[in-house]
């Protein structure tokens, strides 16, 4: 998860944002339809964790991740 968290904020460094795949993110959080929501609470967590926002769309998931601003703090949810 450490190595996933060094990618995207080097990523983020330069861009406004990093768009992540099902294939790159299921190594950290394999996705099964039946624990969907379990999945994305856990992807909403790494992201507040690091200081990001995630925005997630299902189906087949796709995250995009940006830099919170200073004092920003609201999570965009699951579509």
């Amino acid at each position: 998860m450490q190595a996933l968290a060094l990618r995207f904020n080097e990523r983020l460094k330069t861009c406004k944002y990093y768009l992540a795949f099902e294939s790159e993110l299921d190594r950290v959080w394999p996705y099964e339809r039946k624990q969907r929501q379990k999945c994305f609470d856990a992807i909403q967590a790494f992201a507040a964790r690091n200081g990001w926002s995630a925005k997630i769309l299902d189906p087949g998931i796709r995250v995009t991740f940006r830099k919170l601003e200073p004092g920003g703090t609201k999570q965009p949810t699951a579509s």
